[in-house]
């Protein structure tokens, strides 16, 4: 049996639009190096209509799908895996329950923002709506992000149907009534439990793997 050389996150390209990888292209992917929670990630893999060896290069985490982890026995891919880039090492995977839990939350991000052509906006509005529930330390920010003007709300930018953006302006109302008594009455206000349950079900809404047809 080959010796396992160490754990790994794996993705599929779901992307038809990236250069450096045909879609469906298997993907070894390195934990976040840059402090941005990995929107950008370092991966090996076979270049596009290339027969060659496997390369390194950094992508869109939004372009991959299909996250699982994996072990790591080819030689090959482990060289390239831990090569320094810019003459930096690259940090990696320090076990495979590390690696487990960082797939369930790229998993949730891809359901997130898949199927839209602003798929980032969608997650950042996604995280705003969780600063929204009880638990959290509350921001300002967060409505600010949700009450967003210039979000769009034509289907297929940042929402996928009308089910979403109907559920959104409803959350809007209630945020504008509330910002009618004053921002320092926010939390202590009788419909806050009200937001809390609707964006709730905004983020269960955006987490669907389909739209509503």
């Amino acid at each position: 049996m080959d010796e396992l050389l160490g754990w790994c996150v794996v993705a599929n390209v779901a992307a038809t639009d990236l250069v450096h990888f045909s879609p469906g292209t298997k993907l070894w992917v390195l934990p976040p190096q840059w402090g941005d929670g990995g929107q950008d990630v370092v991966v090996v893999g076979r270049h596009r209509g290339s027969p060659g060896p496997v390369s390194q290069m950094v992508v869109p985490r939004v372009h991959l799908t299909n996250f699982r982890v994996r072990g790591v026995y080819q030689p090959a891919v482990h060289r390239q895996l831990t090569k320094a880039m810019k003459r930096k090492e690259l940090r990696q995977w320090e076990s495979r329950e590390e690696a487990e839990k960082v797939v369930e939350w790229w998993a949730l991000e891809a359901a997130v923002h898949a199927g839209v052509r602003r798929p980032l906006k969608r997650v950042e509005f996604y995280h705003r709506l969780a600063d929204l529930l009880p638990g959290r330390v509350f921001q300002e920010w967060a409505v600010q992000g949700v009450m967003n003007p210039k979000l769009s709300l034509e289907l297929g930018e940042v929402f996928r149907d009308q089910v979403e953006v109907d559920a959104v302006l409803d959350l809007r109302e209630l945020l504008d009534t509330i910002e009618t008594a004053g921002v320092a009455n926010w939390r202590n206000n009788p419909l806050w439990p009200v937001v809390d349950s609707v964006a709730g079900k905004i983020q269960v809404l955006l987490s669907r793997k389909t739209a509503v047809v």
